[in-house]
């Protein structure tokens, strides 16, 4: 026992001490269970991880779109003349239009469709305004199509050249056709089957009106029609008196929870602007008025003082 005693025994001195070495161990190891730090950095991460894949995922899909557009914009067209009702696929091909093109022409021309003027080309869908300036000067019907009978190239005629003159014993539908009234459009409202009657506004024209006015939000100038793809002085001049804004509701963008694909696709908000603003979000907290977002997105270039009407916090 005294053996025992000599190498096991402590003074009080020595039981102090050990005592409050494991009184701090035990401290140590309660504050590693309850302490939320390593919770917290695990959200963290995780929402710094999905803030990363987030803006990956949308410069993949700009550079996309930029690539895509730049190869539309490439392609050149080498027309001959032709007559589009009589034109094989392998011709349309030959011209330069797409796989997609020629085979939605095809399906037109199957279900009975014909090209009785110039102009009903420039109306399908697929053809773009671009394409039919290319198309346009070669394109060849014949004068037999234009005056044989029948009730399409009646039609044809009426609609695209003067009508003879009323001689004794004509009919009414051989006098010239009454023009056709430009209706008065809300930009806000109008669709692209209405927009095509404005003048100089054909079919691809109008579906960038609408996508943009989309993406936008709603108009709350006519001039920001000068943002629209495509919208040159010319155009612009020509449909100014036909249109109008009517008291429709602009949806806003809230700048502290919307996502990246919403944000970048704002037409007033470039890549590098809506980085600025995730990185705030995340690092330094909500923006709360214009003049922060402002101040932060000058940062990366100019700011549309528009877009202080499509922003909320």
């Amino acid at each position: 026992m005294d053996f025992l005693r000599k190498w096991f025994g402590f003074s009080k001195g020595e039981r102090i001490a050990i005592i409050t070495v494991l009184a701090a161990i035990l401290i140590l190891v309660l504050a590693c269970l309850f302490h939320p730090t390593r919770q917290s950095l695990s959200e963290e991460s995780l929402h710094n991880l999905d803030s990363l894949l987030a803006l990956r995922n949308a410069a993949i899909e700009t550079q996309r779109q930029q690539q895509a557009e730049k190869t539309q914009e490439a392609a050149e067209l080498h027309p001959f003349p032709f007559n589009p009702n009589t034109l094989t696929e392998e011709e349309w091909l030959q011209i330069g239009l797409t796989d997609r093109q020629v085979r939605n022409i095809m399906n037109y021309k199957a279900k009975g469709g014909k090209f009785y003027s110039k102009s009903d080309l420039g109306k399908l869908y697929t053809i773009s305004e671009e394409d039919f300036a290319q198309l346009e000067p070669y394109i060849v019907l014949p004068e037999a199509s234009r005056s044989s009978g029948g009730k399409n190239n009646k039609s044809y005629a009426q609609s695209d050249f003067s009508a003879p003159s009323s001689g004794p014993g004509t009919d009414s539908p051989t006098a010239k056709p009454e023009k056709k009234e430009i209706p008065v459009v809300d930009l806000n409202t109008v669709d692209s089957t209405t927009l095509v009657e404005l003048p100089q506004i054909g079919p691809y024209t109008a579906m960038r009106i609408i996508e943009f006015r989309d993406k936008l939000g709603g108009f709350i100038d006519k001039e920001q029609l000068r943002d629209v793809k495509g919208m040159d002085e010319a155009r612009f001049t020509a449909i100014q008196p036909y249109i109008n804004l009517g008291a429709v509701e602009i949806r806003k963008v809230d700048v502290n929870r919307a996502d990246f694909k919403t944000l970048v696709h704002h037409p007033y908000l470039s890549y590098e602007q809506v980085k600025r603003i995730f990185n705030q979000r995340e690092k330094r907290g909500m923006i709360k008025n214009w003049d922060q977002l402002k101040a932060l997105l000058m940062e990366e270039g100019e700011v549309n003082p528009l877009l202080e009407q499509y922003v909320k916090y």
